[in-house]
């Protein structure tokens, strides 16, 4: 993937991200469905004092990923990209969504619009992986390559060659199917279910209580990594979570600033977890005494000098993750492909005070090789837990008060569970 500024990225091709070991295929513990939602609403119903990982099979049963699908991605709000990364009309990202191709596009209406990469005809993916089609671009025309069917990217169709001998048809009626989307904070959603909530009443709080000094809908984005990945997504989205980690996964990198002894989380909310996480005491005393953030980039301007105190984890249920410093915001784009796979997308957004800076290009270098120095360390510890859920010796182990948020999480799991019942 390409970035959205000029600053060179380190690289434009998916990372795989492959176990160091292999352990044999045995399984431990209930694997059926509804072993494994009893499982989860158990280990939900315990007090946080007693918090307790999920079983295995959480992580690796097909029967359970088709029930996440339905009940989750296929009824939640789901991120998909932010604005900046389509600023001008003509620009496209191709998503694919729990085997659902999608197309985020900005049309000529300069509206921003998430449609069905499925034709109209006879139903070919338009923009099909391993086609050779690109992730973004920007183009005026969407071209089926099987019978050169074209549409817009407003989804109007445009061109449908030999069919004046069809009786009744009228191109001005055909259009790729719109899924219902909307702009929260500048991050693009899309949902398959018409009865959600507006994203405003599900993250109203989120917003105006701990995120409205980035007013993240004026950032930039400019890094992203894809990462084809050998892991469950939850596996990644519990490690995103929780700062306990950094005292052995990241001790040489966000351990030294941001230690996880200190690290807490807000209570309780049905939408969203928060983490704090403080910067290392002496270097809040210094921005104290200072009021100066001490940051590579330019810090946003809506926040207080109090904000430079600390970067925060965020979780919106149920996939859509923050990691806010002063002059930075880190997104995923985290999506299931299989039991034990996921796509993952990470990204970096800045202040575009930032990219103006005489300096940016330098600056841009180090703080995208250090993203991916610390991204790696996950990734890492990722497959290697993967591993261990395939191993027969596995067992639940206890949760530490500093993964908080993974409780917090199985919480919201068993809620889905509960109302699919």
């Amino acid at each position: 993937m390409s970035n959205v500024t000029s600053a060179p990225p380190p690289t434009s091709e998916s990372v795989a991200v492959k176990p160091p070991y292999t352990f044999p295929s045995g399984r431990t513990g209930e694997t059926d469905l509804e072993s494994l939602c009893a499982s989860i609403i158990e280990a939900a119903e315990l007090p946080r004092t007693r918090a307790r990982s999920f079983p295995a099979g959480v992580y690796t049963s097909p029967d359970f990923l088709k029930f996440e699908t339905g009940a989750i991605f296929r009824k939640e709000w789901i991120s998909l990209a932010h604005v900046s990364q389509i600023p001008k009309q003509g620009d496209f990202l191709r998503v694919d969504l729990c085997g659902e191709p999608m197309i985020v596009t900005r049309g000529k209406d300069d509206k921003v619009r998430v449609l069905s990469r499925v034709c109209r005809h006879r139903g070919m993916d338009l923009m099909p992986e391993g086609g050779n089609f690109p992730d973004r671009g920007n183009q005026r025309v969407i071209l089926c390559s099987y019978h050169l069917w074209s549409y817009d990217l407003n989804g109007k169709m445009l061109g449908a060659p030999e069919m004046q001998e069809a009786e009744g048809f009228d191109r001005s009626e055909v259009c790729l199917h719109e899924f219902r989307s909307e702009i929260w904070e500048g991050f693009i959603f899309v949902t398959l279910n018409e009865n959600a909530p507006p994203l405003a009443e599900q993250y109203g709080r989120l917003r105006d209580e701990f995120l409205k000094g980035w007013n993240m809908s004026e950032a930039v984005l400019v890094w992203d990594q894809h990462w084809d990945c050998q892991f469950n997504w939850k596996i990644l989205l519990e490690n995103f979570m929780e700062a306990y980690h950094h005292l052995g996964a990241h001790r040489k990198t966000l351990e030294p600033f941001l230690p996880a002894k200190g690290c807490w989380t807000e209570a309780e909310d049905p939408n969203f977890s928060a983490m704090h996480l403080p910067l290392r005491s002496d270097l809040v005393d210094t921005i104290r005494d200072t009021g100066d953030a001490g940051t590579t980039m330019a810090p946003f301007p809506g926040l207080a000098v109090e904000d430079y105190t600390e970067w925060w984890v965020y979780l919106g249920y149920p996939n859509f993750l923050l990691f806010t410093a002063p002059d930075r915001v880190y997104w995923y784009r985290l999506l299931p492909t299989g039991p034990d796979t996921c796509s993952l997308t990470t990204t970096m957004l800045v202040h575009p005070d930032t990219t103006t800076r005489e300096n940016y290009a330098e600056v841009y270098e180090k703080e995208v090789e250090a993203a991916i120095n610390f991204h790696l360390e996950d990734m890492e510890v990722c497959a290697a837990t993967q591993n261990g859920m395939r191993s027969c010796a596995h067992k639940q182990g206890r949760l530490s008060h500093l993964e908080e948020p993974i409780w917090l999480f199985q919480r919201y799991l068993a809620k889905k569970i509960q109302e699919s019942a």
